[in-house]
Protein backbone atom coordinates (compact mmCIF):
# COMPACT_ATOMS: atom_id res chain seq x y z
CA UNK A 1 0.00 0.00 0.00
CA UNK A 2 2.71 2.25 1.19
CA UNK A 3 2.39 5.30 -0.95
CA UNK A 4 -1.23 5.82 0.02
CA UNK A 5 -1.91 4.22 3.42
CA UNK A 6 0.91 5.42 5.61
CA UNK A 7 2.52 2.03 6.28
CA UNK A 8 5.75 3.37 4.72
CA UNK A 9 6.33 0.17 2.70
CA UNK A 10 6.68 1.60 -0.81
CA UNK A 11 6.81 -1.78 -2.57
CA UNK A 12 3.98 -3.64 -0.80
CA UNK A 13 0.58 -3.50 -2.48
CA UNK A 14 -0.94 -5.47 0.41
CA UNK A 15 -2.32 -7.98 -2.07
CA UNK A 16 -4.48 -5.36 -3.78
CA UNK A 17 -2.48 -4.01 -6.74
CA UNK A 18 -5.60 -2.60 -8.38
CA UNK A 19 -6.28 -0.42 -5.32
CA UNK A 20 -2.97 0.52 -3.74
CA UNK A 21 -0.25 2.75 -5.17
CA UNK A 22 3.29 1.43 -5.00
CA UNK A 23 6.67 2.70 -6.11
CA UNK A 24 6.37 0.35 -9.06
CA UNK A 25 3.03 1.96 -10.06
CA UNK A 26 4.64 5.39 -10.12
CA UNK A 27 7.71 4.05 -11.93
CA UNK A 28 5.55 2.54 -14.70
CA UNK A 29 3.68 5.83 -15.09
CA UNK A 30 6.95 7.77 -15.18
CA UNK A 31 8.48 5.51 -17.81
CA UNK A 32 5.30 5.61 -19.93
CA UNK A 33 5.63 9.41 -20.06
CA UNK A 34 9.42 9.58 -20.41
CA UNK A 35 9.68 11.25 -17.01
CA UNK A 36 11.65 10.57 -13.86
CA UNK A 37 9.94 9.32 -10.73
CA UNK A 38 10.60 12.67 -9.05
CA UNK A 39 9.04 14.56 -11.97
CA UNK A 40 6.04 12.26 -11.89
CA UNK A 41 5.49 12.71 -8.15
CA UNK A 42 5.82 16.48 -8.52
CA UNK A 43 3.26 16.43 -11.35
CA UNK A 44 0.86 14.44 -9.16
CA UNK A 45 1.24 16.97 -6.35
CA UNK A 46 0.73 19.95 -8.68
CA UNK A 47 -2.29 18.32 -10.28
CA UNK A 48 -3.90 17.60 -6.90
CA UNK A 49 -3.31 21.20 -5.80
CA UNK A 50 -4.92 22.52 -9.00
CA UNK A 51 -7.82 20.08 -8.78
CA UNK A 52 -8.41 20.89 -5.10
CA UNK A 53 -8.90 24.53 -6.06
CA UNK A 54 -11.28 23.63 -8.88
CA UNK A 55 -13.24 20.92 -7.02
CA UNK A 56 -12.96 21.54 -3.27
CA UNK A 57 -16.03 19.42 -2.56
CA UNK A 58 -14.14 16.34 -3.74
CA UNK A 59 -11.54 16.95 -1.02
CA UNK A 60 -13.97 17.60 1.82
CA UNK A 61 -13.53 15.27 4.80
CA UNK A 62 -15.53 12.08 4.44
CA UNK A 63 -17.80 10.92 7.26
CA UNK A 64 -16.40 8.08 9.37
CA UNK A 65 -17.63 4.63 8.41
Amino acid sequence: MCLNCGCMRAHDDMGQPELNITYESVKRAAEANNRSIDETVETIIKTVEKDRGEHPEEYAPQPAR
